[in-house]
This record gives C-alpha cells, structure tokens and sequence, in this order.
C-alpha cells in the first residue's frame, strides 16, 4: 500500500475522513456550542428580565449581555416569549428551592415553621424575577402551566416525603391526606413569601408570628388522636 496515501486518508486521531466520524465530531461540536449559547441567552435574559420587566426588556440587550447574535433568540426560543418561558423552565426547575431545604426536624411543629422561613427566605431573594413572570403568567398560559407543573413537580413532593417520613414514625395520624396538606402548604407558604413579604410588604415579626401559629396549627391537626 502507499504509505502516503495511508497517511493522508486518516487524519491525527485515527478517524478517516469520509467514513462519517468527522461529521460526527463537529455535530457534537455544534451540540455543545449551541448549549452554551442557549445557557449565556438565559441567564442574561433573567437578569434583563427581573430588572426591566418582560415588555421593557429587550432582545437586543439580552443578547448584547450574553454576547451573541440577536437572531438567535428567534432561532433557538422562537422570540422574546419563548425566550421567557424557556428561562422560568429552567429557574423554576433549578432555583424554586426544591428540596434544598432544613434537615427535617425531629419535632414536627417546628420543621413546619423551618419549611415556611426557608420558602420566605427564597421568595424574597427572587422576589424581581417572580414579579415579571407571576405578571405574565396572567396573559400567557405556556407560563402559568409551567409554574404550576413545577410546583407539582418538586416542591409538593419534597415536603410531601418530610411528611410520609414523620408519620411512619407515628407523628401523624395515619389517615391523614398527606397529598393535600402538602399541596396547601406549598400554595401557602407562597402567599406568605411573595404576597405577604413582597407585594404588601408586611413586616418580618407580623409574618413570622404568622408563621409560627400556622405550624403549630397545623401539626396540631395533623397529630393522632
């Protein structure tokens, strides 16, 4: 065999041109370059977002801070409102507290009330972002479902495995519909965090004594008989 032609019909990695592995490699290239785009566009367009508002902001600044081309956007999200729900996607997925909460508590009133300071604490410290996207969820469904199917996803079960967790020890009663007290605690301890704390700006001690007689309420009821 030629030993030229050999060498020219591989290429440094042993791949040979033709056979479909170049290709391969920069499709993977692409993938990977198209990620970090679409990651640069979103975390820019949070920030441009929670300080402008969803009608102020623009794509034109959002891709100027993310340092890539403004077509993109329509490519990669189809638009500034694709853009959007993409990044409550994400947000909520990755920033809604989830189960990065308190250890649980051996005593249930008080893991209650650590549940509910953990949730006021992430509401206030996303409180802008919130604001922008609970405003357009009122005009756009794609970001209302999104909202709730994340709520539904990893909060709810989050405290709802606390919950299973204290009444096979015995602290709650075995009838208790742990599903739905999950649920409305979630939904509550949203009320407290973005309405009570944010829109109404009540003060701390009125929320906190809120909180503390809602937990011993609740886990009052929740208590066997």
């Amino acid at each position: 065999m030629d030993a030229s032609k050999d060498a020219t019909s591989k290429d440094d990695d042993g791949c040979c041109p033709g056979n479909g592995t170049e290709g391969a490699c920069e499709g993977g290239a692409r993938k990977r370059d198209r990620a970090a785009t679409e990651g640069a566009l979103l975390d820019a367009a949070k920030l441009v977002f929670a300080e402008r508002g969803f009608d102020a902001a623009t794509t034109r600044e959002i891709a100027g801070r993310a340092g890539v081309n403004e077509q993109l956007i329509q490519r990669y999200f189809s638009g500034k409102s694709g853009l959007l729900l993409a990044v409550v996607e994400r947000y909520w997925r990755e920033e809604s507290g989830g189960c990065d909460l308190p250890p649980p508590h051996e005593d249930l009133e008080t893991d209650l009330a650590r549940f509910l300071h953990a949730q006021l604490k992430h509401s206030w410290k996303c409180r802008d972002f919130t604001r922008v996207v609970l405003a357009r969820a009122l005009v756009d469904q794609a970001v209302a479902d999104e909202m709730a199917r994340t709520l539904s996803q990893s909060r709810i079960p989050c405290l709802l495995r606390r919950l299973e967790g204290f009444r096979a020890r015995g602290a709650i009663a075995a009838d208790a519909d742990l599903a739905n007290v999950a649920a409305g605690i979630a939904t509550l301890s949203f009320g407290l965090g973005f309405l009570d704390q944010v829109v109404f700006g009540r003060d701390d001690a009125g929320i906190c004594a809120m909180v503390g007689t809602l937990a011993h309420t609740i886990a009052h009821g929740l208590t066997p008989r």
